[in-house]
């Protein structure tokens, strides 16, 4: 017991750094259509789209339609002070309401992978001195990818964002196993190089610890050795698994 319950502490010890250290490369693409508020230039306007962290703190402006009235764009303003638009599409003022398609890479403004967690992407507009309407929508960036669909405002519509994780993009300090899947088939496959794979054994958890597979029964290819999981009876989730083979630790997660 006493060494099962090591075992348990090392694989989240391991998974809470890599959670906690993540930094998955990826792109995210926003959609949104903006509808006018009926303001004094209508249907002219400006318009600001960024990007910050769940705390509010600026990562990256996308797009920033406006010259000599961006002072008018309050909230986008007050995330960038300095009105960073690095990176961003830039213009003057629009004249008339369109769908705005934008694309962020997961950096931030100087260049930097940005960690995982939930994000906002902002966006504001006004067509008068003064301001305008303006809303955010939130995301999660991680191993994940995802593809969101927001309900309809008075003065936007067609909102939708798409999250694509890049499948090599994680910088994460774990030593992890290759995972496969098997078309048509409710398998997964997590594979080591053979020359490691003697005595291994593997072990499934969910994410609240609790023990949902072990085998020490694996295939070889010639080119590595793999075991192979049928998760027909599991729920959808986040799943951990660990590895085992002589000195070699192999530690992930994983989503069914």
């Amino acid at each position: 017991m006493i060494q099962m319950k090591s075992v348990l502490l090392l694989i989240f010890a391991l998974i809470s750094a890599t959670i906690a250290n993540a930094q998955t490369a990826g792109t995210v693409t926003f959609k949104v259509t903006t509808i006018t508020a009926g303001g004094q230039y209508a249907p002219s306007n400006i318009v600001a789209i960024w990007v910050t962290n769940s705390a509010g703190t600026f990562q990256k402006s996308l797009k920033v339609m406006a010259a000599v009235r961006k002072q008018y764009l309050y909230q986008w303003k007050t995330a960038t002070p300095a009105q960073n638009v690095v990176g961003a599409i830039t213009g003057s003022t629009i004249t008339s309401h369109q769908t705005h398609t934008v694309s962020w890479n997961c950096q931030n403004s100087s260049g930097t992978l940005v960690p995982d967690g939930d994000y906002k992407i902002w966006v504001e507009f006004t067509e008068k001195d003064g301001q305008g309407p303006y809303t955010s929508y939130t995301f999660n960036k991680g191993i994940i990818g995802d593809t969101l669909s927001f309900s309809n405002s008075a003065n936007f519509s067609n909102i939708e964002i798409s999250y694509i994780p890049n499948s090599s993009g994680i910088e994460d300090p774990a030593q992890e196993a290759s995972i496969f899947r098997f078309a048509g088939n409710e398998a997964i496959g997590f594979g080591i190089p053979s020359q490691k794979a003697e005595n291994a054994m593997l072990q499934i958890f969910d994410l609240s610890g609790k023990f949902v597979y072990e085998s020490v029964d694996y295939f070889d290819d010639g080119a590595k050795r793999y075991f192979l999981w049928n998760h027909a009876s599991q729920n959808n989730g986040v799943f951990i698994y660990r590895i085992e083979s002589g000195a070699e630790q192999y530690c992930g997660k994983f989503y069914l």
